[in-house]
């Protein structure tokens, strides 16, 4: 990952990775070389408890442990807890993980109306920056289930290529946004994705960025607020048309998308790039679908269903 320097102060990192749309995993060796305070034995601990844990799969490859360990700071009691949410979320939850196959009718039609990206240009703390907006603005062509599917791809599709990572940042243009899209929303499908977000995401979240803020976000805040806990409301920060420049401090024009006053490609090209880059994923993504809960197996004292807290979990 070479250093971006224009002859400013800043000095950028570039994932060569995203950019070249790679579909090469990092490997275990290479995340261990990258992150000393990790070792092998930490690790081997880790799986030696999905052992005692027979609903669990139990092949989780070792980069995906890696990475658990290293999104929760190397905290091993936290790092049990994501593991056990993401893969119970993961099996409880197709909506959102199954069919990750972007020639689908309904993923085809989710990128007609919703734009991704994953910008290869880090921020200064060398954060991933995963991009979205509103294409088409007509609520009754927005399906919320699958715009979690695609933005769930996207980090999926980072991690898996450049591995562990200091933090991620999304990024999201609100244009267009109405009180419809509100109705698209189901509370089933909202606890489930804060759920994940803020108890089974495998990177470190650092910031929620939403440009272009219009008058109906107090309303949608009061309808998410209920789900978010007080450190992932603390990330998010809003930015009005006209106080749009002040994202720069989170995001440097060095890294953001030409529309936005920045000089990174434009958002058209960044959007045709991640579609030709989550197609070339497709075998990655079928391949990952088989790491899922065997609920048959849980330990009776662990049977929870989503409807429950997580944190309730009890891990051995």
């Amino acid at each position: 990952m070479p250093l971006i320097n224009d002859g400013s102060e800043i000095v950028l990192k570039e994932s060569i990775k995203i950019k070249e749309k790679s579909i090469v995993p990092i490997t275990a060796d290479e995340e261990y070389a990258k992150n000393p305070e990790i070792s092998k034995e930490n690790i081997e601990d880790l799986r030696k408890w999905v052992v005692t844990q027979p609903h669990l799969p139990q092949n989780i490859p070792e980069e995906m442990l890696i990475l658990f360990y290293h999104s929760c700071f190397f905290d091993m009691e936290q790092t049990r807890i994501c593991i056990e949410i993401y893969y119970t979320l993961k099996t409880e939850t197709p909506e959102f993980f199954a069919n990750r196959d972007v020639f689908r009718p309904e993923l085809v039609n989710a990128l007609n109306v919703l734009d991704y990206g994953c910008l290869p240009i880090r921020s200064p703390n060398d954060y991933q920056i995963i991009y979205h907006k509103l294409r088409i603005f007509e609520a009754n062509k927005y399906v919320f289930n699958d715009g979690v599917k695609l933005l769930i791809m996207a980090m999926d599709a980072c991690f898996k290529v450049d591995g562990t990572c200091p933090g991620y940042i999304f990024l999201f243009d609100m244009r267009g946004v109405r009180l419809g899209h509100l109705t698209r929303l189901s509370i089933s499908s909202l606890r489930k994705f804060f759920t994940f977000i803020q108890e089974g995401l495998p990177v470190r979240l650092k910031g929620i960025h939403v440009l272009n803020t219009q008058s109906i976000v107090d309303k949608i805040m009061m309808l998410l607020k209920p789900f978010m806990k007080k450190e992932l409301l603390s990330m998010v920060h809003f930015y009005t048309e006209r106080d749009v420049e002040k994202i720069y401090g989170a995001v440097p024009k060095e890294c953001l998308l030409e529309d936005y006053g920045g000089l990174a490609q434009s958002i058209e090209k960044t959007h045709a790039h991640f579609i030709e880059w989550m197609k070339l994923m497709k075998p990655l993504f079928e391949n990952d679908y088989q790491y899922k809960c065997d609920e048959s197996k849980r330990p009776k004292k662990n049977k929870k269903s989503l409807s429950t807290s997580f944190k309730s979990l009890e891990i051995d």
